[in-house]
Order: C-alpha cells, then sequence, then structure tokens
C-alpha cells in the first residue's frame, strides 16, 4: 500500500480516551476507529500507521488520500466526525477493554 499522501487522524475519537503507548490493545483500538470511520466516510481510504517514539511505537489511524473523493473524506474525518464513538464502535471496544478478541 503506497502511504505517500495521507494526514494524522488519531487514535481514537478526539473525546474518547486511548490506550497508552506501548500498551496491549493499542493497535486493536485504532482498528475499531478506522472501521469507523470507514462507517462514517465509505468514500474514505483509512489505514493503520506506526510511528516511533522514545517510549515505543504508538499507532494512528491515517486517511489516505489518492483522489478527490478520499481527500474530501480525508480531512471530514480529520475535523474529528462526532468525537465519540458510535454503537458498533463502543461495543467493540468494550469487549476490547474486557479482554476479549477483537478482529
Amino acid at each position: 500500500m503506497n502511504q505517500g499522501n495521507y494526514i494524522n487522524i488519531g487514535s481514537t475519537p478526539c473525546e474518547e480516551d486511548c490506550i497508552g503507548i506501548g500498551q496491549l490493545g493499542a493497535i486493536a483500538e485504532c482498528h475499531i476507529y478506522k472501521r469507523q470511520l470507514q462507517r462514517m466516510y465509505p468514500e474514505g481510504n483509512f489505514a493503520v500507521k506506526g510511528f516511533p517514539h522514545d517510549f515505543g511505537t504508538y499507532y494512528e489511524v491515517i486517511a489516505l488520500m489518492q483522489d478527490e473523493a478520499q481527500t474530501a473524506a480525508a480531512y471530514e474525518a480529520e475535523g474529528g466526525g462526532n468525537g465519540f464513538w458510535d454503537a458498533a464502535a463502543k461495543t467493540e471496544h468494550k469487549a476490547l477493554m474486557a479482554g476479549k478478541a477483537v478482529p
């Protein structure tokens, strides 16, 4: 996957807490957010990317911008949406926090 033209969206919706750097579940949490963004912005192209940090690798959802529709979706998503987990993401996140496997 060419990740040359992208913007960082974040690891969770802006009003939600996130799992810390290097902690179990951080990648899964980003995938939950990615799926939420795909539901909110179906024309978008979202991925999870790792970034180096002094305390380990941290992960964020990125929005790829390979055409006009994806670029528009990327900037809408960067604006934060509603700032909270949607119903499906809440269910997935609750399972993650309870130690259950989340795809």
